[in-house]
């Protein structure tokens, strides 16, 4: 039942990040700046959160320690700027290099677990570590030829590169807090900080948050739903049975998710490069999954004897 659980939480997880860049997309077209749709997209799901964490979670919340709660705004801090990075990357290069770029993350976290977590990978973790960021490298080589570069390319890849160093931040701290804090606290408190964080960007660069279209809010909307709720609510879940590098790596996913639909929704015919890179991250992700069901690895002996 738990394995089953996981697989259907994994699932969630990758439909939502395969799908959330192409609505991102759409949401902007609609001329809602980046930084609003985050705001907006933050604070929806911390009011919505906040009455059933009040009536489930009261003594939860009430025995957290300063440690745990700071630990908590820290990842939120990350957590908002991956957010903000990610949407202004749109705006400057494609669905595709973007998703791309932004799934590097397993290469600026492996170092970081091992050293803080005491976590050993097997070979053949490693082996799927390779495979999969190979195939994410040929699926964004790939679509050179086929997608719209965008306005500045250089200055959206820097931007979706940092992004993903933000969010192996986010994970590491997610990681070792989930075994501590229940994962929708932990997600309400993380929520609600980035949301404060991007509250204070929005005043600070005196971005109006009304005026807009009604389809531009709807589809905001739904971009809160996909990403925020089935994606991170999700993923902060998935944290309880796979390491961060482990999540990071099955989010490859995502990019072949991405070009799939970006074939249907804008025409975006993949290249031969595509397709074979695309086979390699669901590979990549097929053993890494395996691996990690099995719990090939473990934790540095801290504990008293």
């Amino acid at each position: 039942m738990r394995n089953r659980r996981g697989l259907f939480i994994v699932l969630v997880m990758i439909f939502s990040a395969g799908i959330t860049p192409i609505v991102i997309r759409i949401t902007q077209s609609e001329g809602m700046p980046s930084l609003v749709i985050v705001w907006i997209r933050l604070w929806l799901v911390s009011i919505g959160l906040a009455p059933l964490i009040w009536t489930r979670y009261r003594k939860e919340l009430a025995r957290l320690t300063k440690r745990q709660v700071l630990l908590s705004f820290i990842a939120g801090f990350w957590l908002s700027l991956n957010l903000l990075l990610l949407f202004a990357a749109l705006e400057y290069t494609s669905v595709l290099m973007t998703s791309v770029l932004r799934r590097t993350t397993p290469m600026w976290i492996v170092l970081p677990e091992i050293i803080l977590f005491g976590v050993v990978f097997s070979r053949r973790f490693w082996l799927s570590l390779v495979v999969t960021l190979a195939g994410v490298t040929m699926v964004g080589l790939g679509g050179l030829s086929a997608v719209e570069a965008g306005s500045d390319p250089l200055l959206g890849g820097a931007m979706a590169l940092c992004g993903s160093l933000c969010f192996g931040a986010y994970l590491l701290i997610g990681r070792q807090l989930n075994n501590l804090i229940p994962p929708l606290l932990y997600s309400f408190l993380v929520f609600f900080s980035s949301a404060l964080v991007t509250s204070v960007f929005v005043i600070a660069t005196d971005t109006p948050v009304i005026g807009y279209s009604l389809n531009g809010y709807l589809w905001a909307i739904v971009v809160t739903i996909l990403a925020q709720v089935l994606g991170h609510v999700f993923m902060n879940l998935t944290l309880q049975f796979f390491t961060a590098t482990a999540v990071a790596i099955i989010l490859q996913v995502g990019v072949v998710l991405s070009a799939i639909i970006a074939l249907f929704v804008f025409g975006e015919i993949p290249s031969l490069l595509q397709v074979i890179g695309s086979a390699l991250v669901i590979y990549g992700v097929i053993v890494t999954t395996m691996e990690q069901t099995k719990a090939k690895w473990k934790h540095r002996p801290q504990t008293r004897k």
